[in-house]
């Protein structure tokens, strides 16, 4: 009871405070209006002006801060909102969420979590065929080195996963619309010149990838 007054003696001093909810919800509209029109940098000052008057940001806001952080180039901020954003209880935002960040993970040349991503996406939202196209694509361009003439020990230990040249062709077709066609390119080039490795052992490389969710 106590507690209940003091807060409506604390709201009736600080006028303050409702000046801030009706300049956070003017806010809100000019950066829906501006991230409507892909004015992603104008939206990114103001969501900033936003966080400066109110702790507490809407879901959906701050999940489409994070797009206007990756649209401009911006993939550290856009990883943490995307972080915050993938355990929203709603399952269409939480798994596209995933997905950005296994795009994120892929631009930054780490295949192993960028697929794990993936695959949280789809375990969430299994009809969200950008993940599932993303998650196929990414596991049909690595595949581990073999040797026939390794022990089963030697099998079970690290092994390395390169770009398949094979699929050079089908990742230049690559139309996801969160990586623009001079992105994959360049991303694919970056495959290609760098070795990733993972921790994998017989049993799992064994699986069928493409069922693996």
């Amino acid at each position: 009871m106590y507690q209940f007054i003091y807060h409506i003696i604390f709201f009736l001093l600080n006028p303050q405070y409702f000046y801030n909810i009706d300049q956070k919800n003017d806010l809100k509209i000019e950066f829906n209006k501006a991230f409507s029109e892909k004015k992603y940098q104008k939206s990114i000052k103001i969501f900033e002006k936003i966080n400066e008057i109110s702790r507490i940001i809407d879901p959906e806001l701050n999940f489409d801060a994070a797009h206007a952080y990756f649209y401009t180039g911006d993939t550290l901020n856009a990883r943490i909102k995307y972080e915050t954003a993938k355990n929203l209880p709603d399952a269409l935002p939480s798994s596209q969420a995933l997905n950005q960040l296994g795009i994120i993970s892929l631009m930054a040349k780490d295949s192993t979590k960028a697929l794990d991503y993936f695959k949280q996406s789809l375990k969430i939202n299994p009809e969200l065929n950008a993940a599932r196209y993303n998650y196929e694509l990414i596991s049909k361009l690595f595949k581990p080195k073999t040797n026939n003439q390794n022990s089963p020990t030697q099998e079970t230990q690290n092994q390395e996963v390169i770009a398949s040249e094979e699929k050079e062709q089908e990742f230049s077709e690559y139309k996801s619309k969160n990586i623009s066609k001079e992105k994959a390119l360049q991303l694919l080039d970056d495959l290609k010149n760098s070795e990733l490795k993972i921790s994998t052992n017989t049993k799992n490389s064994k699986k069928n990838i493409e069922k693996d969710w």
